[in-house]
Order: structure tokens, then C-alpha cells, then sequence
């Protein structure tokens, strides 16, 4: 059986504004022998309720700080990745093929998204250097490659699949999705035989470090 200064010291944290936690740890009593004490008395849940609005403010202040410790810690990240595309760059500059297959990449590659390096295309040759790209000097293995395609009625998916698979040197089972678009002109009839391929990988470091080399790229060719 607890005795009465027991309690009375419980009323006394209690009214002081301390938790069930602190209450407990000092005076060596249950939560649950607290909580039969005090649950039904207003006072002691105009207390519960003083606590826990002051641990969501404490949670928010945590949250903002691992916020911001998380968005330095990105930064640094991003950083590094720059500083490793500057060096490469400069080995790299003097290299007709690199600058070529990048300035492709500028030209048809997708700058919006930083987490995907990613080229869409009908034109098979094209896509072939961007390949060439990826793999020479962006280290990309094969099996990170994926292909999606984009076809028409009119197309046949299994040709169009034996095709990109042959030309890009990517198994076929790699291939992702294929969807179907509507109607074309004669144009685009003739343009897209095998339809439209997308070739991508997912990488937020060489996607920076692409768009890193086009800008010191672009800098280069105002000098």
C-alpha cells in the first residue's frame, strides 16, 4: 500500500506541471498507480494537456532542425559530386567524343528531373551514343539500363523490342513498360517504324554530374 506522503508528493510534482514519466521515475511508483490517481481529475488533464501541446512544439523544433541538418548534409553531397564532375571534366574536355555524346545529352536528355538520367528518342543512332555515353563516361553497367517504349497501334511491339534490344545491347528483359499512343500523321509514321524509346537510369549523383559538365560545357564554348 502507498502511503499518503507518497501521494501527496504525486499531487504536488503533478500540479507542478511534471509528466507521468518524471513523477514515476522519481517517487518509484507505477504510471498506471498515476494514472488511477489523477485521469479523472480536470486539473491534472488541464496538465496532460499543457504536455503534450509542449511536445509537439518540442517535435516540431526537432523535426526543423533535422530538417535543415539533413539539407546541409544534401548540399555537401551535391557539392562533392560537383567538385568529382570539375576534375573529370577537365581530363575530359579535350576528348571529341565526350563532348559530343554530352552536347547530345543537352540537346535531348532530360535536364528537369535531378534523380534520372534519361534520353527519349526515334532515332536509333542517336540513342546508340547516348548509350555509348552512359556507359564510357558515366560507368553505368548494363543491367542498370532500362527502356521504355512508347508505340502505336500500328507497331508490333515484339519488332520493335527485338529492335532497341539489338541496337542498344540491352537484354530484353530489361525492358520496363511499353505504352500505347494514339493516332500519328504520315510524318511521324515514317519517323518512328519501331516507335519511341526511352532510354534511362535512375542516378541523383550522375544526373548532377551531367548537368555539372553541360555547364562548365557551356562555359567553355563562350571563352
Amino acid at each position: 500500500m502507498i502511503n499518503s506522503s507518497i501521494y501527496s508528493e504525486a499531487i504536488k510534482l503533478r500540479k507542478l506541471g511534471k509528466s507521468y514519466s518524471k513523477i514515476s521515475k522519481s517517487l518509484k511508483i507505477s504510471k498506471g498507480i498515476l494514472s488511477y490517481w489523477f485521469s479523472d481529475k480536470e486539473w491534472s488533464k488541464a496538465i496532460r494537456a499543457k504536455l503534450v501541446e509542449k511536445q509537439k512544439r518540442k517535435n516540431i523544433v526537432r523535426l526543423r532542425l533535422a530538417r535543415l541538418i539533413r539539407q546541409q548534409k544534401i548540399k555537401l553531397r551535391y557539392a562533392e559530386i560537383k567538385r568529382e564532375a570539375q576534375e573529370e571534366f577537365r581530363k575530359l574536355k579535350n576528348d571529341p567524343l565526350f563532348l559530343a555524346s554530352l552536347s547530345l545529352y543537352w540537346g535531348e536528355g532530360d535536364k528537369a528531373n535531378i534523380n534520372r538520367v534519361s534520353v527519349i528518342n526515334t532515332d536509333p543512332e542517336i540513342l546508340r551514343i547516348v548509350a555509348f555515353f552512359y556507359r564510357k563516361y558515366l560507368k553505368v553497367i548494363n543491367d542498370d539500363l532500362r527502356i521504355g517504349l512508347f508505340l502505336y497501334k500500328d507497331n508490333d511491339e515484339k519488332k520493335a523490342i527485338s529492335f532497341w534490344s539489338k541496337i542498344l545491347k540491352i537484354p530484353k528483359y530489361q525492358f520496363i513498360k511499353t505504352q500505347l499512343l494514339e493516332s500519328r500523321s504520315k510524318l511521324t509514321k515514317r519517323r518512328s517504324r519501331f516507335g519511341i524509346c526511352s532510354l534511362y537510369f535512375s542516378s541523383t549523383k550522375l544526373s548532377i554530374k551531367i548537368h555539372e559538365w553541360i555547364r562548365l560545357f557551356s562555359l567553355e564554348v563562350r571563352e
